[in-house]
């Protein structure tokens, strides 16, 4: 035990000279306590930090077995070995079952004692160990129960936060679709969060012009929704029907990239038009939306391609206006890329072209037929539970003025 804090060992008996023998016998392993009687251990303070603890059974006043139930009242853990005569041997088996951790005959040899003691100590050692880690582990549940509450608490306001901003997005949604002479619509929206950054909007100017904003934001949850809502602001402060839709979103892009100074990172790809039904006409301008698709009657499709790069990103962006006419009959369908790139099972993605072919092959489908099998095909591909991002698909049908 050198260069180590040696172990307590208290001996309890009557004979002086057996209680010399075994203080000689572990003295240089151990800082050793003699007692003569139960009566002057049991006062004394070492009994409650002993490692080990050797007794007769045979002792005046209290006998050695109520000595091991009243130290053992102290702590239950201590190992107590009980010396008593050869003949005694019931009484030795009666110690064990009161808890005595082992016994020995007299007469003893020293080894005896030694291997004994060795035997208890290591054992209690252990089982103080086992005390220790029990109560770290008492302590790190604790903290554990304590990190769990504070993460409930935190839950419920992120839950508190989300519907806060989930019921912001939905102020970016029309409550309903407006009454435009000519015009019905169906979308389809599925968010892969509580919120998204997809929305759409109409501007009305009159019974003869509208105009119309379809966006998909970078990004999901609360961050996205903020954004969309800044995105929102920005074209009903910029939207202007003698303005070109080209002219408006470099206004857009400006304003956006200003907002980058004070928030996260962001960026927005937007298909913004000017209806104009007095000239049978659309005015649009795509910024790195997937190309929205125009389904004349005669099965001639227009898809209204990229004219322009993501808004919100580079300050020297440019964006070129396009014109195509509107016919009587005309389908129109917009959709975010959530559309196409879900992932299946083994991580394919069902991809633009495999989705515009789809829509090629079933374009006499009326628009709510068309956006509702086209939902299904999506869900066939990757499963219900495979969405990667929002889903946003609406359609519009143009009867005449």
């Amino acid at each position: 035990m050198k260069g180590q804090e040696m172990p307590t060992a208290v001996i309890i008996d009557d004979d002086e000279m057996v209680n010399e023998v075994l203080k000689f016998i572990l003295e240089n392993d151990y800082n050793v306590y003699n007692y003569y009687t139960a009566e002057d251990a049991l006062k004394s303070d070492v009994i409650a930090s002993a490692d080990i603890i050797i007794t007769d059974v045979n002792l005046p006043g209290i006998n050695g077995l109520e000595f091991i139930h009243k130290v053992h009242e102290i702590d239950e853990n201590v190992p107590i070995i009980v010396i008593t005569a050869y003949n005694d041997i019931e009484v030795a088996i009666s110690a064990l079952k009161a808890g005595a951790f082992d016994f020995i005959l007299k007469p003893f040899k020293n080894d005896q004692i030694t291997l004994a003691v060795q035997r208890a100590y290591e054992r209690h050692k252990l089982v103080k160990e086992n005390i220790k880690l029990v109560e770290e582990l008492k302590l790190k549940n604790q903290e554990l129960e304590k990190l769990y509450a504070q993460l409930q608490a935190r839950s419920i306001q992120i839950e508190n936060e989300l519907d806060i901003a989930s019921n912001l997005q939905q102020c970016l949604f029309p409550v309903v679709f407006p009454e435009i002479k000519g015009f019905s619509f169906y979308l389809k929206f599925k968010p892969v969060e509580k919120i998204s950054g997809d929305f759409f909007d109409f501007i009305i100017h009159d019974e003869k012009h509208f105009s119309f904003i379809f966006a998909d934001v970078s990004g999901h949850g609360v961050p996205a929704a903020l954004y969309s809502a800044i995105v929102k602001t920005a074209i009903t402060t910029f939207v202007d029907i003698s303005k070109s839709p080209s002219d408006i979103l470099k206004e857009m892009n400006q304003f956006l990239i200003q907002t980058q100074k004070m928030m996260s990172y962001n960026y927005a790809t937007i298909f913004f038009a000017h209806f104009d039904l007095a000239k049978s006409c659309i005015e649009y301008v795509n910024a790195g939306l997937p190309s929205p698709i125009v389904m004349h009657p005669d099965g001639h499709i227009i898809r209204m391609e990229t004219t322009g790069p993501f808004v919100g990103i580079f300050d020297t962006s440019l964006y070129t206006t396009k014109k195509i006419e509107l016919l009587p009959g005309d389908k129109l369908l917009f959709f975010s890329d959530g559309a196409f790139e879900c992932p299946d099972r083994v991580d394919r993605i069902l991809g633009e072209k495999r989705f515009q072919e789809l829509i090629d092959e079933h374009r006499d489908l009326e628009i709510p037929e068309l956006i509702e099998f086209l939902f299904d095909k999506i869900q066939d591909f990757c499963g219900v539970d495979r969405f990667v991002d929002d889903v946003t698909m609406l359609g519009m049908k143009f009867s005449t003025h």
